[in-house]
């Protein structure tokens, strides 16, 4: 005879995670990169809403489909981090940018 036992998941303090109806923690939805908020990371999933020349370009620049990027400021620009490299990115364009939120890292003791 096997018993399962499901435990609810405690919401935490993540800025990238919501809370259901129920209480449990669910992922966050995609959303544009200009809705990311200085400190946070995610993955690009798309850049369909940019312009194809543009779209061209941030590709040669390493900002592609599968890309972490960390968000290190939004007062002006968007200043990204993307593969060691800063880039520093207009609101419009940000705007066009599809991503995932990644999870918040941990603190390092």
């Amino acid at each position: 005879m096997s018993i399962s036992v499901s435990l609810p998941v405690l919401p935490t303090a993540s800025s990238t995670a919501t809370t259901s109806v129920d209480g449990l923690l669910e992922a966050a939805r995609p959303c544009t990169l200009s809705q990311c908020r200085p400190g946070s990371r995610a993955t690009v999933i798309g850049l369909d809403d940019c312009g194809s020349d543009e779209a061209c370009r941030l590709r040669a620049l390493g900002l592609c489909e599968g890309t972490a990027v960390s968000v290190i400021d939004a007062r002006h620009a968007m200043v990204l981090d993307v593969r060691g490299t800063r880039l520093a990115l207009g609101s419009a364009l940000t705007a066009g940018i599809t991503v995932q939120p990644l999870p918040a890292r941990s603190a390092r003791r």
